[in-house]
């Protein structure tokens, strides 16, 4: 068969026209990927990033924000984070663009992101909803109880999923929490330790645990007032060990009730008569006690910073059980304390033999003179021979107060002294220094 020109063009056109038709049909373009539908419930702690801000959002960074909020409940996660990632290289101060950043991690669950991303920009934002909810989330899945209640707690009543969430983690956070402040506590974290105590006191502030935790940190700070109220607070509540009641009974004698620590005292050696601390410790409450009932002109030398000789036998007289009550005693007379107004304790420690007249010929006792403490320990350690029966420790007679090494040596045989270098006895003592050495002779003399 033959064809014309134009017959040619017209089968070439058929022919390219057939091949156009097959190729269309046979190779067709791919269909779009499906998007992975978000997981129910980690839509049910995502928000809209905006929620709870109530900071200033440009109308156009707002409308983007919403946007690749929506793209991310729908499951483009992808979407979504290239949107805010556009908007952050803008603006990397635009915290719902952080918060919603977060929001993508959470939704591939990369928690640890989530908590590195809010941890510092939310800590100043406790009612930031959309945020506070991300994070709390993903702390609670990563196991921080702690971090995760506290988010909780402080949006509980503006999301009930929050509410929820804090409700079931109360009691896993608060003991959680007082086990990281006992932690700081022993070991010696004392700032730590106010930091989180303050936070446990806002949760749970009535909890036992709590009141002994304020009593531990008052303890290891050296605040005997607040250690007394919370000491008193669980002996209330009906805390019972031994431990408490003599700290409470401590606590009472050197800072509260004098006489409800004394009280306490006698009960508890009533309770254990063979616990030789608790027994020297109601010795120590005895007299304490005393102190509290001087007369004005005596509760006065307990400050001096110096005594003189008729001070000194004026305590004597007043604190030490036997001087001023006992029976006993030689009649020694002199003369230069005949209008003192200390006469009478005086006359009574220079008749019982603790003290001594400056100048026996001139029937001296010079009241005015300075008390030294080589004296005040000499006359101290008279006393378990002249209103007791006796101490081993101060071996045959008393020193002589001149002689003042064997004063030094026997008062630190009998503990009136803790070392040596506390001798110093021609240094004047003071009204503290010469109470505390006769509370120390008491268990010479009973």
């Amino acid at each position: 068969m033959r064809f014309g020109r134009y017959g040619l063009f017209l089968l070439a056109a058929a022919l390219v026209g057939t091949g156009a038709c097959m190729t269309t049909s046979s190779v067709q373009a791919p269909p779009p990927a499906a998007v992975p539908e978000l997981d129910s419930g980690a839509r049910a702690f995502l928000r809209e990033p905006v929620l709870g801000y109530t900071g200033n959002i440009p109308e156009q960074s707002g409308y983007e924000i919403r946007s690749a909020s929506q793209a991310l409940v729908r499951g483009e996660v992808r979407v979504a984070r290239s949107a805010v990632q556009a908007l952050l290289a803008i603006d990397p101060t635009l915290l719902p663009a952080t918060v919603l950043l977060a929001q993508t991690h959470f939704a591939e669950g990369d928690h640890s992101a989530v908590v590195g991303l809010l941890a510092k920009p939310l800590s100043g934002r406790p009612v930031y909803t959309a945020g506070q909810l991300v994070y709390a989330r993903s702390a609670e899945l990563l196991g921080d109880a702690v971090v995760a209640y506290g988010a909780y707690r402080g949006i509980a009543g503006l999301d009930e999923e929050a509410a929820s969430r804090a409700a079931d983690l109360s009691a896993r956070a608060t003991a959680e929490l007082g086990g990281r402040i006992g932690a700081a506590l022993e070991a010696g974290r004392l700032a730590e330790a106010v930091a989180a105590l303050g936070k446990l006191r806002a949760w749970a502030p009535d909890e036992t645990a709590t009141v002994d935790l304020r009593r531990r940190l008052a303890s290891a700070r050296g605040d005997a007032e607040e250690e007394l109220l919370t000491t008193r607070m669980l002996v209330a509540r009906g805390e019972t060990s031994l431990d408490v009641l003599e700290r409470q009974a401590a606590l009472e004698v050197g800072s509260g009730d004098a006489r409800v620590g004394l009280e306490l005292y006698e009960r508890l050696a009533e309770r254990h008569p063979d616990n030789v601390e608790i027994a020297a410790a109601l010795t120590a409450a005895r007299f304490h006690w005393r102190t509290t009932l001087l007369p004005d002109r005596v509760a006065r030398l307990l400050d001096a910073s110096s005594l003189l000789r008729g001070d000194f036998a004026a305590l004597t007289f007043w604190l030490v059980p036997g001087v001023r009550t006992g029976s006993g005693g030689n009649r020694i007379i002199v003369s230069d304390i005949v209008e003192h107004p200390q006469r009478r304790e005086i006359a009574r420690v220079l008749n019982l033999g603790l003290m001594m007249p400056v100048d026996a010929a001139v029937r001296r006792f010079a009241p005015n003179d300075y008390m030294r403490r080589g004296p005040a320990l000499a006359t101290l350690l008279r006393m378990p021979s002249r209103i007791g029966s006796g101490a081993a420790c101060v071996g045959g007679d008393s020193p002589a107060a001149a002689d003042t090494e064997a004063v030094c040596r026997a008062a630190l045989r009998c503990r009136l002294i803790s070392e040596p270098a506390e001798c110093r006895p021609q240094a004047a003592i003071s009204g503290r220094e010469a109470t505390e050495a006769l509370r120390r002779t008491l268990h010479l003399i009973q």
